[in-house]
């Protein structure tokens, strides 16, 4: 569906697998989307779909709670199992003398009728066990890593010393050399951090900046 303010809401449904895939394309972000699967009340995945990352996405879905709540789909909601505070309209229902306890929720409150709703529950190891999994599966091989941390950096440090070079030749000035340098470790900071979406290696940064620093005072006592 599509609200009022123009976001698109999604859900899907795999009653076999009891999965369910929410998704929510939202306007005031240029339509970037957000995504979370979820099977029997856990949580397996959550993510940007429009950058492709692992993102916590409970502030993008928790403010359309109330629109999922209203899916027609029992089973459905079952399966969500509260996640992001979405649970099925509230209906009064007449309570016996047997009944009065326990019966405040749609849900049910102990793990008796489990097998009854198709529910399986996670113990603590094994919950311990998929996270350790997901997070081995997110950060990737080694190789992967490798290729993305430090032959970025090394590209960096090749790409930033051959400019450094270039100014040089052309000006034969310490100062602006020295500059040039600093200005560039900066650069490759904010690379890293609001581009690449990683840690800043400070080990890159502070060669430039020392070097720069280095050059700067040479050029500017000396000559």
């Amino acid at each position: 569906m599509e609200t009022a303010l123009g976001d698109v809401l999604e859900a899907e449904f795999n009653f076999h697998e009891r999965l369910v895939r929410l998704a929510v394309e939202i306007k005031e972000e240029k339509g970037r989307i957000y995504a979370a699967t979820v099977r029997n009340g856990t949580v397996l995945q959550e993510k940007d779909v429009s950058s492709g990352r692992a993102y916590p996405v409970f502030r993008k879905l928790w403010p359309f709670r109330d629109y999922f709540s209203t899916l027609p789909d029992q089973d459905l909601l079952a399966s969500i199992g509260g996640c992001y505070d979405i649970f099925p309209p509230f209906v009064p229902e007449p309570l016996d003398r047997e009944g009065r306890e326990g019966r405040g929720s749609r849900f049910p409150s102990s793990t008796r009728y489990d097998s009854v709703f198709g529910i399986v529950r996670e113990t603590r190891f094994q919950r311990w066990r998929r996270e350790r999994r997901e997070a081995r599966k997110a950060r990737g091989s080694l190789w992967t890593r490798f290729k993305r941390r430090v032959l970025g950096d090394l590209q960096d440090l090749s790409l930033g010393f051959g400019l450094a070079y270039l100014i040089y030749i052309t000006y034969y000035d310490y100062v602006i050399l020295g500059w040039t340098l600093a200005g560039l470790g900066m650069a490759a900071g904010l690379l890293d951090f609001l581009v690449r979406k990683r840690s800043v290696l400070f080990t890159k940064v502070l060669s430039f900046l020392s070097l720069g620093s280095y050059f700067f005072y040479n050029g500017y006592v000396y000559f």
